[in-house]
């Protein structure tokens, strides 16, 4: 312990190494002092919610008395109806599952929050070791705590020891998440065992059997070679060796060391096999009974299974521990049986065979339910965990009801992921073996999988429960559960980005509901038409459609009044908030954010208020309101991680990258956007992944990684459609808008200038058709102006002028402003106006940095510094440019800071390390001036006019630049300059 800190030990390696003798090692040590607590993973208990938590934790809260255990939990049940539901009586256990008006998410996280303080308080007294061991096998909702309560902890005097298996098979993508994320904590441990070295071996041989080192080297090498210092092996094949004789104490001396060869089967499997071979059948039996168990095994389900009478199970067993096979320990008032070591349970399984290991589980699961009695109800996850494991063929109605029970217990216990495993495991059998006591259970276990689904983000599981659902409430003549099955079909659709179809199911389930509230008049109906028309309108919007998606939010404000409705009222709000985000105007859209916020907090929804938050920050950020951001944007943020939601922290870091590309925290918004493009990828999250792209990409181009950037911006321009994009139809204009701006700002930084012009003048026919005019103000109108800047393209410029005044004012955006104030001063900078000029790009710099939005600030300064150096105000100018390349270096703007130095060379300034940091500090100023018109592709011809010199001296410069700098034609010299930024209008 540092400090009396919490540590946290993330231990691994392969399959016998040692993590577990490791750990037993500890434990051992921290007997007297310390409070010890170890849980291990099974396969079998994948869908038992905390089964990994329980298997720690029960024994330790069983040894308590009532009043002690009381105190612990401060009287909160729910977190031992979690936990350790054995510990609790029917009665309490009952009234743990009526729970309160809070979501599921929102229940699960005061369990979580109770469950770090009762660790807490357990370790007042004493500290607290508390080791998981096998997580590859853990349970998401194990999986989830775990990494919850290793964030959380500070002071609290726990040290959490977690440890898995490298070779088994891979890490689940859960798993391997939350390990990536806890390795990122101050107070945690990375700790990978290797096999032991040949003089590991030797030494420990020297300790084990009390021989001198130098006898052993010989044998210590023929071990390690053959176990590949596997300790577990060593370990065995020693044990092998012994019951053998081959190796053997006479006169109080171990011999047998001088060996030329170890004649030992050819692997570790085979050993174990042999070795059982010389067991009884007895002890055959409950070997195999105890590994199909998966589990520790309680010594009456043993008896139980195997048949055996007590006398005979009793000889069995300790035949099993003599031989090393099976441990014994005390468990409260029970025994309880494990076997030595994880891979002597894998070979016996597969040794025992499938058709023996299923007849096995079926008598598991009775001897379960049998020895539970009255209780068996506590033991349902543990008797449907082998009844799924059991021949299908066998007691099919026993099997679903323990399933059904299992499931919705999960259910109850917080735990989705395992629930939507166990309850689809009973749907399953249902469809196999069919029989009409199922009739009912169906439908409404359809229900509960689709929404389980749906919140898991696996929209494709919950497409194929809704579509189940719909064509079973159709074939019954149920309109309202058509309506319903129908709605959530659309938001599954919608969850993919499929909106064309997601409204072809919304008008389908509109269809239903009518006709269900015209025959019932109920409000219930009434507020389900509500919510459909909700939906449908999100869709609308996001398809570009919003006049369309404005009548339908209208008509579901007008139910939501008239019923009272608080919660549909704040989705309305939210909703029309986006749409006048994106086409404005600006007041409109603020005053449905300031609603949509202060009716969610009234509703309590959590959901909704971070759906309020959210909505809030994106107008701030499209509007560069920063403070509003700020504020909308850390509630969004404590709200995400609360709900624990990857959607929705996915969500949230889009705002944050947005935030953090735009303010200049490029190294974070790298880093968040990498963690982000993955789970983007993971989650089939097309829409918002080509909006991460652009985000992500926009860095990387201006700090002039173009390979990265342009690799980022052809996937965004692939899983947008973008490509092959077809404008008479409905598309997710907020997936193609944004692919359109990567692509249209990396041509720009490449110089592809005409081509940049024409993407962008198609993006803004779409941003035109649409009427989402915030997306051209923020980022593609600039884009296109800056490639109109560089080819002088005056018609283009004033065209991008004139609608970035007229769409910067309807939406009161202080970037679009700033850059009408820039194209002012180019234009006056090239008209000879210089004192406007200056007045104009000064005023710009200002609103920028007022945003703040440094990278365009920087880039105008150097605008600015050459106003005012055609001024003849040199100090000035260098001041600028200093002060230009001074940000772009904290940025690591590489190109763009390259431009920076080149500008304050032309001015006569300093800068530092010159002559090593740029192959293009050996030019002059003109010679400068050529390699940039020559990076934007221009001809002699075109460079001498654009300098006032005949072509043949511009020819005569370039053969001055190829001698200086190595470079063979103008092809090379172009590639170098672009690197450097040199082709960038200034």
């Amino acid at each position: 312990m540092d400090g009396g800190r919490a540590q946290l030990l993330l231990l691994s390696g392969d399959g016998g190494i040692g993590k577990t003798r490791l750990v037993q090692e500890a434990e051992a040590g921290a007997a007297t002092g310390w409070q010890v607590a170890t849980g291990r993973a099974y396969p079998l208990e994948t869908a038992n919610p905390y089964a990994l938590f329980t298997d720690a934790l029960e024994p330790l809260f069983a040894a308590l008395d009532p009043s002690a255990l009381t105190r612990l939990t401060r009287g909160d049940k729910r977190i031992l109806a979690a936990l350790t539901p054995r510990l609790l009586s029917e009665t309490d256990l009952a009234q743990q599952r009526l729970t309160d008006n809070a979501t599921l998410t929102e229940q699960r996280l005061r369990l979580h929050f109770g469950i770090l303080q009762l660790l807490g308080r357990l370790s007042e007294r004493r500290p607290l070791l508390l080791s998981l061991e096998n997580l590859k096998w853990a349970d998401s909702s194990s999986i989830e705590l775990l990494h919850f309560v290793s964030r959380q902890l500070s002071k609290e005097r726990v040290l959490l020891v977690a440890s898995w298996n490298e070779s088994d098979r891979p890490l689940s993508e859960e798993l391997r998440l939350a390990l990536r994320s806890l390795r990122t904590v101050n107070h945690v441990t990375d700790l990978r065992l290797t096999p032991l070295s040949r003089d590991d071996v030797a030494s420990l041989l020297s300790t084990a059997f009390h021989v001198e080192r130098d006898a052993l080297r010989p044998f210590a090498a023929l071990l390690q070679d053959s176990t590949r210092g596997n300790p577990f092996f060593v370990d065995q094949t020693l044990h092998e060796l012994v019951s053998r004789g081959e190796l053997r104490q006479q006169g109080g001396v171990w011999v047998g060391w001088h060996v030329e060869q170890l004649v030992l089967p050819p692997s570790m499997r085979e050993l174990l096999l042999e070795r059982l071979q010389r067991l009884s059948a007895n002890a055959r039996l409950v070997s195999d009974v105890i590994a199909v168990i998966g589990t520790t095994a309680r010594h009456d389900v043993v008896r139980s299974t195997s048949g055996l009478s007590e006398d005979a199970l009793r000889l069995a067993l300790g035949e099993l521990r003599g031989e090393g096979i099976v441990t014994e320990q005390a468990d409260g008032s029970a025994i309880t049986y494990d076997l030595a070591h994880p891979m002597m349970r894998q070979t016996l399984v597969a040794h025992v065979g499938l058709a023996r290991e299923r007849e096995l589980h079926a008598r598991i699961a009775a001897a379960i339910k049998s020895v539970a009695g009255r209780h068996a109800d506590r033991e349902a996850e543990s008797i449907a965990a082998h009844w799924r494991q059991a021949d299908p063929q066998v007691e099919s109605a026993r099997s679903v009801k323990w399933l059904l029970q299992a499931g919705r217990q999960a259910l109850g216990r917080l735990a989705r992921r395992e629930a939507a495993v166990t309850l689809r495991a009973a749907l399953d059998w249902m469809d196999e073996h069919f029989h009409e006591d199922y009739t009912a259970d169906i439908p409404m276990l359809l229900d509960e999988l689709a929404r389980l689904y749906r919140r898991l983000g696996e929209y494709h599981e919950a497409i194929v429960m809704c579509a189940r659902a719909s064509a079973l409430a159709e074939a019954l003549g149920d309109t309202l559960a058509v309506a319903v099955a129908e709605r959530r079909l659309g938001l599954a659709q919608q969850g993919l980005g499929r909106r064309e179809d997601a409204i072809r199911h919304f008008d389908v389930a509109l269809t239903h509901a009518s006709a269900s509230q015209r025959s019932s008049g109920s409000a219930h109906t009434e507020v389900l038409l509500a919510r459909i028309r909700l939906a449908k309108g999100d869709c609308l919007q996001a398809l570009g459609l919003p006049e369309e998606a404005k009548r339908e939010i209208t008509r579901a404000v007008e139910i939501a009044e008239r019923l009272g409705q608080i919660p549909l009222l704040a989705r309305a709000h939210r909703m029309l908030l986006m749409v006048h985000l994106w086409s404005g105007p600006a007041h409109r859209a603020w005053a449905h954010a300031r609603s949509a916020v202060e009716l969610a907090e009234q509703s309590g929804e959590r959901n909704l208020a971070w759906s309020a938050h959210w909505s809030a920050a994106v107008l701030a950020a499209l509007t560069a309101h920063t403070g509003a951001l700020e504020a909308h944007l850390k509630e969004a943020t404590r709200l995400a991680a609360e709900l624990n939601s990857p959607l929705l922290e996915l969500r949230t870091m889009e705002i944050v990258i947005e935030y953090r590309a735009g303010t200049g925290e490029w190294d974070r918004a790298i880093m968040d956007g990498e963690r982000a493009l993955a789970m983007g990828r993971a989650l089939d999250q097309t829409t918002l992944l080509a909006r991460l792209l652009y985000w992500v990409s926009g860095v990387y181009l201006q700090r002039g990684d173009l390979a990265t950037a342009k690799r980022l911006t052809d996937e965004a321009w692939e899983v947008s459609g973008a490509g092959h994009l077809d404008l008479e139809r409905p598309f997710e204009v907020h997936g193609v808008l944004p692919a359109c701006m990567a692509r249209t700002a990396y041509l720009t930084a490449v110089g592809e200038h005409a081509q940049a012009l024409a993407l962008g003048q198609t993006a803004i026919t779409i941003a035109d058709r649409t009427g989402y005019i915030a997306w051209a103000v923020y980022r593609l109108l600039p884009s296109l102006a800056e490639a109109a800047l560089a080819v002088e393209d005056g018609t283009t410029l004033s065209a991008v002028r004139r609608r970035l005044e007229h769409d910067a004012t309807h939406l009161a955006h202080p970037i679009g402003a700033a850059w009408v104030l820039v194209i002012d001063g180019a234009e006056a900078l090239r008209e000879e106006r210089t004192a406007d000029a200056i007045l104009l790009l000064q005023r710009a710099v200002a609103t920028l940095e007022a945003v703040p939005y440094p990278f365009d600030a920087a880039r105008t300064r150097l605008r600015l510094a050459r106003a005012l150096q055609q001024s003849g105000a040199l100090t000035e100018a260098k001041h600028e440019a200093r002060e230009a390349l001074q940000m772009l270096e904290r940025l690591g703007a590489r190109p763009a800071a390259e431009e920076a130095r080149t500008v304050l060379r032309s001015l006569g300034g300093k800068v530092a390390g010159d002559q090593h940091n740029s192959p293009l500090a050996m030019l002059t100023p003109r010679e400068c001036d050529i390699v940039r018109l020559v990076a934007q592709r221009l001809s002699n011809k075109e460079i001498g006019a654009r300098l006032g010199i005949t072509a043949r001296t511009a020819g005569t410069h370039l053969a001055n630049i190829f001698d200086k700098l190595d470079v063979r034609d103008r092809t090379a010299l172009g590639d170098l300059a672009r690197e450097q930024g040199l082709h960038r209008a200034t």
